[in-house]
C-alpha cells in the first residue's frame, strides 16, 4: 500500500504546479479626489479601492457621494437665484455620473490626474456641469489652457467667472473633480483560457490521472496486461503535445499611446500542467511496461462456437467457462 501512496502522489504531483500566475500591470493607487479621496468607495464598499478595482465603479461612487454630500449641505446663505442655480448643477451632475461616461487620463501614466477632456471627447463631471450651463465652446476653452490640472490651479477668469455663478464654491467645484487613471489594461485582458483548451486538458488530465492510478496499482503487485501502459503512453504523449502546442506567446498590445507587451500566464499554466502530468503519465507507464509481471492462472475463459442447422446453415455463439 505504500508503494500505491507514493506511485499515486506521483502521478498527481504535477498538479500542483498550478498556481496564480496573474500580475496586475503597473497601477498609480493614488486617491480619486484630493480632497475627499477615497471616502465615497470607503462608505459604500467598507473597503478602500485596489488597482484592480473597476475605474468607472470607482469615479461614479466618488461622484454620488460628493452629489449627496452638497446636497446636504445648508446653502441657506445663498440667493434664491444661486439656490435655484447650485440646485441645477448638482441635477446636471447626478445626469452625468448615471450616464456613467467618463474620460481617461491617456497621456500620464505614473499618476492619476483630472482629465477635462480626452481624445476621444470624453468630458469630466466639472467640464460637463460648464458645458451644459456655457456651453461645449466655453469647455473645451479651458481644456486647450488647463487639460489635466486641478480646478484650484486653474488661473482663469472664465473659470474664476463660471464657478461664481454657479452657486458652487470653488472648493465644491475641486470635490467633485475626479482624478483618472491611466487607462492600463485589466488582468483579465493578460489572463484567460479558452472554452477548447480547458476543456481538452480536463478530459485528457482526468483519464490521465485513470491511468495513473492503474498503472500504478499494477507496478505495485506485478500483475495486470500492458493495455494500461499502451493507453499510458499515448493519452500522455497527447497531453504534452497539447501543452506544448498551446504554449502561449508573447504579445504586444497598444493602450493608449504606450505598448505593453505581456505573456498569457494562465494559459502559460495550464500549459505547464499539461506537461508534467503528461510526462508522468508517460514515465509511469514505461515503468510498468518493464515491470515483470506474476504468471497467474486464467480463472475464466471465453471463445465462439458454431454448429449446424437445417437448410445447410450454421449458428455461432459465445461460450464462457469460469473454474471455480
Amino acid at each position: 500500500m505504500k508503494k500505491i501512496a507514493l506511485f499515486s502522489f506521483l502521478a498527481i504531483a504535477s498538479l500542483f504546479f498550478w498556481k496564480d500566475f496573474r500580475s496586475t500591470p503597473a497601477f498609480c493607487t493614488e486617491v480619486v479626489n484630493p480632497i475627499v479621496g477615497d471616502a465615497g468607495y470607503l462608505a459604500r464598499f467598507g473597503v478602500l479601492p485596489d488597482p484592480d478595482t473597476d475605474e468607472d465603479l470607482r469615479i461614479r461612487t466618488h461622484l454620488e457621494y460628493v452629489e449627496n454630500l452638497l446636497r446636504s449641505k445648508d446653502a441657506a446663505h445663498l440667493n434664491p437665484i444661486m439656490q435655484q442655480k447650485r440646485a441645477l448643477m448638482l441635477d446636471l451632475l447626478r445626469e452625468y455620473h448615471t450616464a456613467g461616461i467618463f474620460p481617461r487620463n491617456y497621456d500620464h501614466p505614473d499618476r492619476r490626474r483630472p482629465c477635462f477632456i480626452d481624445k476621444n471627447g470624453r468630458i469630466c463631471a466639472v467640464g460637463y456641469l460648464v458645458e451644459k450651463t456655457a456651453g461645449r465652446s466655453a469647455a473645451s476653452a479651458i481644456n486647450d489652457q488647463y487639460q489635466y490640472d486641478d480646478i484650484l490651479a486653474m488661473d482663469s477668469k472664465m473659470v474664476t467667472d463660471w464657478v461664481a455663478s454657479s452657486g458652487l464654491t470653488l472648493e465644491e467645484c475641486a470635490m467633485i473633480q475626479p482624478n483618472y487613471s491611466f487607462p492600463v489594461a485589466s488582468p483579465s485582458d493578460f489572463n484567460y483560457i479558452s472554452t477548447a483548451y480547458g476543456l481538452s486538458s480536463a478530459v485528457l488530465g482526468g483519464f490521465n490521472l485513470s491511468l495513473n492510478t492503474i498503472n500504478a496499482i499494477q507496478i505495485a503487485t506485478g500483475t495486470g496486461s500492458k493495455t494500461a501502459s499502451i493507453m499510458g503512453m499515448a493519452s500522455g504523449a497527447g497531453q504534452v503535445i497539447l501543452g506544448a502546442v498551446s504554449w502561449p506567446k508573447e504579445q504586444t498590445k497598444q493602450i493608449g499611446f504606450n505598448e505593453y507587451t505581456f505573456t498569457n500566464e494562465s494559459q502559460k499554466t495550464l500549459s505547464i500542467v499539461n506537461i508534467g502530468l503528461g510526462t508522468a503519465t508517460m514515465a509511469l507507464s514505461a515503468w510498468n511496461m518493464r515491470t515483470p509481471k506474476n504468471k497467474t492462472s486464467k480463472s475464466s475463459s471465453w471463445g465462439l462456437y458454431h454448429h449446424p442447422l437445417p437448410d445447410n446453415q450454421v449458428a455461432v455463439g459465445v461460450s464462457w467457462s469460469k473454474t471455480l
